[in-house]
């Protein structure tokens, strides 16, 4: 499935969706116990086989969708420190008690001050990957949602109603215009592997939703 497939679930200013407040926060929490392992000589090699480690990243883009920064968990702040990525997380626990499951804590977080994006960004795309290729659905339970400081949601993503052999996802992307930022919502599979490839995947895509300007005739 591709993210030209269906169209965005939803669309609209931040202020339309009662976001008032600067910074949002794109967070993840999930619940995952992975298989006991078979005792084996082989058991060393295979002990990240029924591993589930989900990562949320954001990739900034100029007016041509072209990418000039990425925030992941190698990368942790964009060159302006507009985006902040809060640290990598596993599962929660090794963020204590607070960031488990249905913790007050999300496990994974970026915090985006939009009044920071240098005004050359136009686009800001939200994606959430699996580290080792599981689908998504192989959570307990969990979900990706973007919200406010003030504790607005625009939205919350069940990973157990993801599709089947979901992996990599475009979550949604914030596209900059002149009075407010607008969201639309994609929750679309990307096949890419990795994500230099899935910000490339995307940013093909956001050029196909331009809008065509048509040439003027002297």
């Amino acid at each position: 499935m591709s993210p030209s497939a269906s169209q965005p679930l939803l669309s609209d200013s931040l202020q339309g969706l009662g976001l008032v407040a600067d910074t949002l926060y794109f967070a993840l929490n999930f619940d995952f116990t992975p298989p006991k392992p078979k005792k084996s000589k082989f058991s060393r090699f295979k002990q990240n086989q029924g591993a589930l480690d989900i990562d949320i990243a954001c990739v900034l883009y100029d007016t041509t969708c072209t990418v000039q920064d990425m925030v992941w968990f190698k990368q942790l702040r964009d060159k302006s420190e507009s985006v902040c990525h809060q640290g990598d997380s596993l599962n929660g626990k090794d963020r204590g008690d607070q960031a488990l499951y249905h913790a007050p804590l999300d496990q994974e977080q970026i915090r985006l001050y939009l009044s920071r994006v240098p005004a050359h960004i136009t686009h800001i795309a939200m994606i959430a990957s699996s580290y080792y290729g599981q689908p998504f659905r192989k959570v307990h339970a969990g979900e990706i949602h973007l919200g406010d400081d003030e504790g607005n949601r625009a939205f919350e993503i069940n990973l157990r109603q993801l599709p089947e052999d979901c992996s990599k996802l475009w979550v949604a992307h914030l596209r900059r215009e002149v009075d407010d930022w607008y969201l639309i919502q994609q929750n679309l599979p990307l096949t890419a592997e990795d994500l230099s490839k899935a910000a490339r995947e995307v940013a093909h895509e956001l050029r196909r939703a331009m809008p065509v300007v048509p040439s003027v005739i002297s």
